[in-house]
């Protein structure tokens, strides 16, 4: 058990793969949903210099988009509906969770979770899971930073940079009763979200 416990800790590609393993167990990949997404994706890849391999995955589950700590977007097959016709926002979304990847949130974020779950439950990956699905927060100054970071991102790939704002924008909209509620109790308040893109876009 322990073994296992110092691999997810020490190891993100370990972490990343039990993870990924578990969501998708809970809630189906859609394959050629993730194809598509790939695509968008890929620009922000080679454009901003990754050479690691970092894959778009799409599974039914809750409307949300999460990134795991080395190499896998998880996005919710809802959310990309809600992006249909938006390619600049969806690129907008992958960006954000790529730049939690690179300033390294999401594997302080996996770590964390993975020290909670030796408290909390027997089984650690599946509370790990459990944590990154039901309180999705990081904290407000990596929110703003990744948000920053997904705007140049974007720009350099050749993405629109205000679709961040556009992309907040539309989710001040949506009823909270299509579920998106919850993605939205976790993060910094949406009108200052929203202010923060359009500075950083210059528009």
């Amino acid at each position: 058990m322990f073994g296992a416990i110092a691999a997810l800790l020490d190891n993100p590609a370990e972490a990343d793969a039990r993870l990924f393993a578990q969501l998708s167990a809970e809630s189906p990949e859609l394959p050629d949903w993730s194809v598509a997404v790939h695509r968008v994706l890929a620009p922000l890849l080679e454009k901003n210099g990754f050479t690691r391999p970092i894959a778009g995955r799409v599974l039914e589950m809750p409307f949300n988009a999460l990134a795991l700590p080395h190499k896998t977007i998880v996005v919710a097959r809802s959310m990309v509906e809600f992006c249909r016709e938006q390619t600049h926002q969806m690129a907008f979304v992958l960006a954000h969770e790529l730049a939690h990847i690179q300033l390294g949130h999401a594997g302080e974020r996996t770590r964390m979770n993975a020290l909670a779950g030796l408290l909390g439950t027997t089984n650690m990956v599946v509370g790990m899971v459990s944590r990154l699905l039901l309180d999705r927060a990081y904290s407000r100054e990596q929110e703003f930073e990744a948000d920053e970071k997904a705007v140049q991102f974007c720009r350099q790939a050749g993405y629109t940079p205000g679709a961040g704002a556009a992309f907040m924008e539309r989710l001040r909209n949506l009823d909270r009763s299509t579920g998106v509620g919850h993605l939205l109790d976790t993060h910094p308040p949406l009108a200052e979200r929203v202010s923060f893109l359009r500075s950083v876009a210059g528009g």
